[in-house]
């Protein structure tokens, strides 16, 4: 975007001199346009002057219609993801209040966890003697 001197002078709340001296000293570069009058580019003075505290309603974009439409679809999707999100609550809530499932009864001895047993062995002689017929027969 390009601004004239005037234009920018009363964009930042400065005088119109102070940006012809900021000009002439080199701190703030300008161009010209085919009539001979100076402009300076909207990112020059932001480099000078940092960005404007408020932009005038002139220099404001306007939403446009394909802006509207997309803030539209994307209120909708997040209310579908908040329905769905309260939906996944109950029903993790519902699924907290049921019994816990009921496991099945073996007549084989609990196998020793892995950490009480690294190598094997105690499993290793636990199949060897359920595997040996007894000699006491």
């Amino acid at each position: 975007m390009q601004l004239t001197i005037p234009q920018a002078a009363k964009l930042y709340g400065k005088h119109r001199s102070t940006l012809h001296r900021h000009i002439e000293a080199g701190r703030l570069s300008c161009g010209f346009r085919g009539d001979g009058t100076r402009i300076i580019e909207m990112a020059e003075l932001i480099r000078c002057y940092g960005e404007p505290s408020h932009l005038p309603p002139e220099m404001q974009p306007p939403a446009t219609a394909d802006q509207e439409g997309m803030q539209q679809a994307m209120l909708q999707a997040l209310q579908a993801m908040h329905q769905e999100l309260v939906a996944l609550r109950e029903e993790v809530a519902q699924l907290r209040s049921l019994p816990p499932p009921r496991t099945q009864s073996t007549t084989q001895e609990p196998t020793t966890p892995q950490e009480d047993d690294p190598n094997g062995l105690r499993a290793l002689v636990q199949a060897l003697r359920d595997d040996t017929p007894d000699n006491a027969d």
